[in-house]
């Protein structure tokens, strides 16, 4: 591994090497439980749908004008038009993936931070419709509503491994989530394109403005649920989420139920509108 230095992958990366961007993060990850979980139930298990997200994936890499990985605010695969034509005409809607980093924290006043804990699926809102007042500045609560109305599944991300079992396996097994928005750190829009074409994703992926991980230490203490800034997203990201959202919202007398009904179900460490709650 010293012949595969931090330096080196990077330049690997910026290279665009082998038509590749995740040589950092995958020689980084080797030995790591959510690597081995990934390659096991869905690599290995599912060579030809591997493939197939491979070849993509260098296509994308290939046609990047940039020599180096540019961590955009925003990243749609399939362009934005066909993202959205394809969503809506499945049910539920794209699953909306948002950081526990996004909760409210403030190790000093509990009555300040997130009722239902930090680094974990939990939300108040989500579970029991409930809200405290700290809820009113949340992101996770903003964003979860409009995914009510839009009828989309909600997932509060923790871990690489839970997102590869609640997520990524699910659909790559069974075509359980074949599209997703994601909110994530700059630097993890790179490492998770090219799994998510491996499972067959379309996805629109959008990155925080601050409180982010900057590098893989970083992203790996936030993996093991140790950290303490707040991540949060500017206002045109925001605005542009919530845009997607409320063109995905069906429109009223349609197949939903009346608004005031409406509530999410959980499943797993999924949230799900309660049209869609899954009878397991």
């Amino acid at each position: 591994m010293a012949v595969f230095s931090p330096h080196l992958l990077s330049r690997l990366d910026k290279a665009k090497f082998g038509k590749i961007r995740v040589w950092e993060f995958s020689f980084r990850s080797l030995f790591k439980e959510y690597a081995w979980l990934f390659l096991i139930k869905a690599v290995v298990a599912h060579p030809v749908k591997t493939a197939r997200g491979i070849r993509r994936y260098r296509r994308i890499v290939r046609a990047d004008k940039p020599s180096a990985p540019e961590y955009v605010r925003f990243h749609c695969l399939p362009e934005e038009a066909d993202f959205l034509r394809s969503a809506r005409a499945r049910q539920p809607g794209p699953l909306i993936g948002l950081g526990f980093c996004l909760k409210p924290y403030d190790p000093e006043d509990p009555s300040r931070s997130c009722p239902s804990g930090r680094a974990n699926h939990d939300c108040l809102y989500f579970e029991r419709g409930e809200t405290r007042p700290v809820c009113a500045g949340c992101a996770i609560y903003d964003i979860g509503r409009r995914a009510l109305e839009a009828e989309c599944p909600a997932y509060i991300m923790t871990s690489a491994k839970d997102i590869a079992r609640d997520f990524m396996i699910p659909q790559i097994s069974r075509d359980s989530f074949p599209a997703a928005i994601l909110l994530l750190c700059p630097y993890s829009i790179q490492a998770i394109i090219l799994p998510l074409l491996i499972c067959g994703v379309q996805m629109t992926l959008l990155s925080y403005a601050s409180g982010s991980c900057a590098d893989y230490g970083q992203w790996l203490k936030a993996d093991w649920g140790i950290k303490e800034e707040r991540t949060t997203i500017d206002a045109r990201s925001q605005e542009r989420l919530l845009g997607l959202l409320g063109k995905l919202r069906p429109e009223d007398g349609g197949r939903v139920q009346s608004r005031g009904n409406r509530r999410f179900h959980r499943g797993g460490n999924i949230f799900y509108p309660s049209v869609y709650h899954p009878h397991k």
